[in-house]
């Protein structure tokens, strides 16, 4: 070991080492099937046009719903589609951007593991098995294979690195690791806000049990000041998502979501490996919610352990354990015992029981998390955090590894992609589905949240009578210009794209209000495609002449002050980083 300048270079390399059997299917050329991944790249092509376009920060995706657009960068985490862009920008493909960021998602996430691991038992071998764990899991494989889904796998990589960071800082209380830790909070919020919703609790208890065990307030506090600081960072997508929500359908698409994805228990022990959907009635569910047989093993042994501390006051029992068993510090035990719990809490949250759909229907929060069965992020989260524990604790190398066989023979057959398929760098930019599993971002002046047929994705502008010369249209994600030359003694001009508050429509350099100078199309509107809903839209009438319009989504005061308040947030962040790192 003394060979390597660092004496952590072989677990390193041992991890990566397992990640290239588990990474593999992915160097595969084209794209693959999966539930989420279409609609993911899809995101980051419209996130990189919109950059391209300067809109900073992006809001608005140009391609979606049949070209009329969508608000839906508004409301979701931003930072896998920027990672993507900035991918994209080095030359790679769209498809093979999402496989690089999936991979390296995956790659990281067990490096934070093994340091927060190492941080708090100080011991190699439990930092690497805990961080082994932490990865070959199925419900990580899932989301890589099976689900496709960015934004989870990203929120799990940065997690640990959250978990390490107020590790250092209950030992280190100094404005580098408050800055560190704050930075860590707002990677999970602008990775996925549902996993940050459930994660952030549990952060928040082991802080707790921390500051407890450190006899620290003043760690507390300073935990605390990360939390909001992490907070601030991520306002320039919470504050409108919070306040600008009423503006879409959310409301009447997400709260009911939840109660046909519950499953059964055993599911959770043992359910086939497959590709498909959860559907309504665990019979028919075409997917794997296993927890993991190597996993419930671990915590099995950790439940065993946890038991032994408890009553090794029995001087018999206490003799057969110093066989067996390493001393461990009271904190160790006592967020052993956390961890336990917090197992049981996510596994019961999931469960098809009355207990538990009482619980949904009656605590309303729980609604925004659309499927109970995303709690098993957590009991992935513990066992991993066990398997550290157990491996510090077990005195028998051999032990250690059997788990790390069990592990990966285990998940062997959850390694692959189900069907490769070849999509050009154009679908994506050209995406027009809602790129949403319930449409939920349509802007509430739309009658349905179905996309619509029948409107040419390329077509931006119809008039009323057809009696209007359009010249020098030029269209970008964020703004439309034209020159409108009306034949006619009146006509009206249908812009196709949705309304949204933050459009700015101006006729010859006057701005028109909305509702009064110009109007939205309804369901009384006269319809001119032979669509299913043509309702949304902005429609100006014009008189007789020549006209320029000017068309533009612009950020409204609240997204402005977010935006300012997380840039200010961030450059404070970067100044403490550099600041003391130098130190």
């Amino acid at each position: 070991m003394k060979f390597w300048p660092n004496p952590h270079f072989l677990s390193i390399f041992a991890l990566l080492f397992f990640s290239v059997f588990a990474l593999k299917s992915l160097s595969t050329s084209g794209f693959y099937t999966s539930h989420d991944g279409e609609t993911h790249t899809a995101r980051i092509a419209q996130y990189f046009i919109a950059l391209s376009d300067w809109q900073i920060p992006p809001r608005h995706a140009a391609s979606f719903y049949s070209g009329l657009g969508s608000p839906i960068f508004v409301y979701i985490y931003p930072l896998p589609y920027l990672l993507g862009s900035a991918v994209h920008v080095l030359g790679f493909s769209f498809a093979n951007s999402f496989k690089i960021i999936m991979a390296l998602g995956f790659v990281m996430s067990q490096v934070f593991a093994y340091l927060w691991f190492f941080e708090f038992f100080k011991s190699q071998k439990a930092a690497f098995l805990g961080a082994l764990f932490y990865v070959w899991v199925p419900y990580r494989l899932s989301l890589v294979y099976v689900r496709g889904s960015l934004s989870e796998l990203l929120a799990y990589t940065f997690l640990p690195l959250a978990f390490y960071a107020l590790t250092k800082l209950s030992k280190q209380k100094n404005p580098l690791w408050i800055a560190i830790s704050a930075v860590s909070i707002s990677l999970i919020l602008l990775s996925q806000n549902l996993v940050a919703a459930i994660t952030l609790p549990v952060i928040f208890a082991y802080v707790i049990i921390l500051s407890i065990f450190e006899k620290s307030i003043k760690y507390l506090a300073l935990a605390s000041i990360a939390f909001l600081w992490g907070l601030a960072l991520s306002l320039v997508t919470y504050l409108p998502s919070l306040f600008e929500i009423k503006f879409t359908r959310f409301s009447e698409t997400i709260p009911l979501a939840y109660a046909n994805h519950f499953i059964t228990l055993k599911q959770l022990i043992s359910s086939p490996w497959g590709y498909g959907f959860d559907l309504d009635g665990s019979a028919a569910d075409a997917m794997s919610f296993q927890i993991g047989l190597a996993h419930i093993l671990i915590l099995g042994t950790a439940i065993f352990l946890c038991t032994y501390f408890f009553v090794k006051k029995f001087p018999f029992v206490k003799k057969i354990g110093r066989v067996f068993v390493r001393e461990v510090e009271a904190k160790s035990q006592a967020v052993a015992i956390f961890f336990i719990a917090a197992f049981l809490i996510s596994v019961v949250l999931m469960l098809d029981i009355k207990a538990t759909r009482s619980i949904w229907n009656d605590f309303k929060p729980l609604h925004t998390i659309d499927i109970p069965w995303r709690f098993l992020g957590i009991s992935s989260l513990a066992t991993a955090f066990l398997a550290a524990f157990v491996s510090k604790t077990v005195k028998s190398g051999l032990i250690f590894i059997l788990a790390i066989l069990a592990v990966v023979i285990a998940n062997r057959n959850n390694l692959r992609i189900n069907e490769p398929v070849f999509y050009s760098d154009s679908h994506f930019l050209n995406y027009t589905g809602s790129a949403t599993q319930y449409g939920e971002f349509t802007p509430v002046w739309r009658q349905t949240t179905r996309v619509p047929i029948g409107i040419d994705p390329g077509s931006k502008i119809r008039s009323i009578p057809q009696t209007v010369d359009i010249i020098g249209l030029v269209a970008s994600s964020q703004k439309i210009t034209f020159d409108a030359d009306v034949l006619s003694q009146t006509a009206e001009v249908r812009i196709n794209k949705f309304y949204f508050p933050d459009t700015d429509v101006k006729v010859d350099g006057k701005k028109l209000k909305p509702f009064s100078d110009f109007s939205i199309t309804g369901s009384t509107s006269l319809v001119i495609d032979k669509d299913e809903d043509g309702s949304g839209m902005l429609l100006i009438k014009l008189a007789k002449g020549l006209h320029h319009i000017d068309v533009a989504y612009k950020e409204t005061t609240l997204r402005l002050f977010a935006d300012i308040l997380s840039l200010v947030a961030f450059v404070a962040a970067l100044f403490v980083i550099v600041k003391y790192a130098k130190k």
